[in-house]
């Protein structure tokens, strides 16, 4: 993507990022489609979903992820990989630790049934729509907005 449009979009990016709690996980499984409401977080450029439940016993390796804010008007979609994240796993602990604190500061509850499940979700392609605009988004585009004091340390050690 251009950078002078980049530049327009990556505030909308980071803000609805920081002001939207939930997101919507399309997954295809055992033949049929599966929307799952999710919590998110996202972490070094991949989104974590806190599903309440296991997903289908077949799950696709893939999932289109959307997030939305409807008052600003904003959307994003990632056509992303996916994978469960396993229980024993450090990387289990430490993403439960931040969705847990994320959603206490937006006073929700945080269940870890036995059945719910973690997923790793990498972006490989997506869509920022606002403002009447549809724009295509690189996973890189991501980490440039969400990450941008670490984006520019990085283009000055090269």
């Amino acid at each position: 993507m251009p950078e002078s449009i980049f530049k327009q979009v990556s505030l909308d990016i980071l803000r609805l990022h920081q002001h939207t709690l939930r997101s919507l996980l399309a997954t295809q499984g055992c033949g049929d489609c599966e929307i799952h409401d999710a919590v998110y977080m996202t972490l070094d450029g991949r989104y974590y979903l806190w599903l309440p439940r296991t997903p289908s016993e077949k799950p696709s390796c893939a999932g289109i992820l959307l997030i939305e804010d409807e008052s600003a008007c904003i959307r994003l979609s990632w056509v992303a990989d996916m994978r469960p994240v396993r229980r024993k796993d450090n990387l289990y602990r430490r993403v439960s630790t931040l969705l847990q604190r994320r959603m206490q500061r937006a006073k929700d509850k945080f269940h870890q049934a036995a059945d719910a499940c973690l997923l790793e979700l990498t972006p490989q392609q997506g869509r920022l729509s606002t403002g009447g605009r549809e724009i295509a988004l690189s996973p890189c585009d991501l980490v440039k907005a969400l990450y941008p004091a670490s984006h520019r340390l990085a283009g000055f050690a090269q």
